[in-house]
């Protein structure tokens, strides 16, 4: 089973004719959103020359989601197998966050967890192992 996100049918638009002028506020729905959508893109392509010139001082947004299945219940997994399942969510969570931000699992997690995190997820320090 996957995870599907959906965003909402109707979105808010909230906007400013100039740049002193009174912001304003708008639903929009179905077509409008792409057509507000594909002006926004087309806008940013214009301002960077089609990616030539970088943009400073600006944030990207990024959703991911992930589905963890068990073949048992949580409460299975741990008592019976003796199984923590958050070590599984953790590892998962630190190899997506690895990717988004190019950094190693060990730069992403406090120096007090490191331990612990080695301990239930050797294979992601193998290249720190290496180094030493």
């Amino acid at each position: 089973h996957g995870t599907i996100i959906k965003p909402s049918d109707t979105w808010t638009l909230r906007a400013q004719k100039a740049l002193l002028a009174t912001p304003t506020t708008s639903t929009l729905y179905g077509d409008e959103q792409k057509r507000n959508r594909d002006a926004a893109f087309d806008l940013l392509d214009a301002l960077t020359k089609s990616g030539a010139l970088p943009v400073n001082n600006a944030a990207l947004h990024v959703v991911i989601a992930a589905t963890h299945c068990f073949d048992k219940t949580i409460t299975e997994t741990v008592v019976q197998d003796n199984v923590n399942p958050i070590d599984k969510i953790e590892r998962s969570t630190l190899i997506m966050a690895s990717t988004v931000h190019q950094q190693p699992a060990a730069a992403l997690i406090r120096d007090a967890q490191r331990a612990r995190v080695c301990a239930s997820s050797p294979m992601l320090f193998l290249t720190d192992r290496a180094a030493e």
